[in-house]
């Protein structure tokens, strides 16, 4: 009886045994797994922290690239446009200051010219004086640029003129004679002076009238404007062609690259103060030959067709003021031997176009 009683209870508690030992080590793996998530939480996960943080971000690959410089970029706000009565009234004054007639536009061509004399006393000619004393009565050169035509273009020259060169304009005499020089529907009004500063050709102010009906003087022909001074154009021997203006005679000097009389025509171009001269050449059978030898009263015998525009044959031994292109031959032998490559006009005075 004894040992049947004792086996069912000792199976009992080796099923409760059993059961508790499957319960702790389901515990214990638990514990465990937390143990290591905890772990690695703790020390792994704050190290992956920092190292996002720190980290510089990486680069786009090219495809993101390409879409991401593809994209529409906003376009800056444009600024405001504000006109102001101020600039309207500088617009219609530049308006007003431009001289009117065909004759301004540059692309016009040459046009010929007419002379019609005016008295001394004539109203125009008053105001044209008048403009002349407050040119002449300005301090300086900078003063003196309200009273000349195309101011914004001839700035530069005046500096070079007065500042560089330290240059003087010519002295300034009797009034000789005046007149209108009608080109076109364009007028210049002209006034001759006598001068001792130019022995040879006197000096000539020449004005031209806006539409706003101001007179301005025409700078470049009252100083007989240079592009080059004439003691530095012959002692460079320059071969660039540069514009010069000059009083032009007949010469018989021929020498050097030019010694052939029977192909040259010479010419003595001498500087509107007289203290410089060159002798200049061109080829006598040319157009450009024909028109210099008439200006100066040299008859040449040429073919040219009927109705070829030259100027009218003056008498001989006369003096023209030219403007005219001047180059030294390449290798030039001397400094006073001159090509002749262009004549610009038989005056000193250039309109809009003449000088292109």
């Amino acid at each position: 009886m004894s040992e049947t009683s004792q086996t069912p209870q000792k199976n009992g508690w080796q099923v409760q045994d059993f059961r508790m030992l499957v319960v702790a080590g389901l515990v214990l793996s638990a514990a465990l797994a937390a143990t290591g998530y905890f772990g690695y939480w703790l020390f792994q996960g704050p190290q992956e922290r920092s190292v996002m943080e720190v980290a510089p971000k990486k680069a786009l690959p090219a495809s993101s690239t390409i879409l991401a410089s593809s994209a529409p970029t906003p376009e800056p706000p444009k600024p405001e446009l504000k006109t102001t009565l101020a600039q309207i009234a500088k617009v219609e004054a530049a308006k007003q200051g431009a001289p009117g007639g065909p004759l301004y536009d540059p692309s016009s061509s040459n046009v010929a010219l007419a002379y019609e004399s005016l008295q001394l006393d004539d109203p125009q000619v008053t105001a044209a004086q008048a403009v002349l004393t407050k040119y002449g009565q300005a301090a300086n050169w900078r003063e003196r640029l309200p009273f000349v035509f195309e101011p914004e273009r001839v700035e530069a020259l005046m500096r070079r003129q007065y500042e560089e060169r330290k240059d003087q304009d010519p002295e300034q005499g009797r009034l000789l004679a005046a007149g209108i020089i009608t080109a076109g529907t364009s007028k210049v009004l002209n006034l001759q002076f006598a001068c001792t500063t130019r022995p040879d050709a006197g000096m000539r102010a020449n004005f031209h009238r806006t539409r706003g009906g101001r007179l301005l003087l025409d700078w470049e022909s009252w100083v007989a404007w240079s592009e080059m001074n004439w003691a530095d154009f012959k002692q460079e021997r320059s071969q660039r062609e540069v514009v010069m203006r000059a009083i032009a005679s007949e010469s018989s000097y021929y020498n050097y690259e030019f010694s052939e009389s029977w192909r040259w025509l010479a010419v003595k171009l001498r500087s509107p103060d007289g203290l410089h001269n060159v002798t200049g050449y061109v080829e006598r059978r040319t157009g450009m030959g024909i028109a210099l030898a008439n200006m100066i009263g040299v008859p040449l015998p040429h073919n040219l067709p009927d109705g070829t525009p030259m100027p009218a044959l003056k008498l001989s031994g006369s003096k023209a003021t030219v403007t005219v292109r001047l180059a030294f031959p390449a290798k030039a032998q001397s400094d006073h031997c001159v090509n002749i490559t262009e004549i610009l006009a038989d005056r000193w005075l250039l309109f809009p176009g003449e000088a292109k």
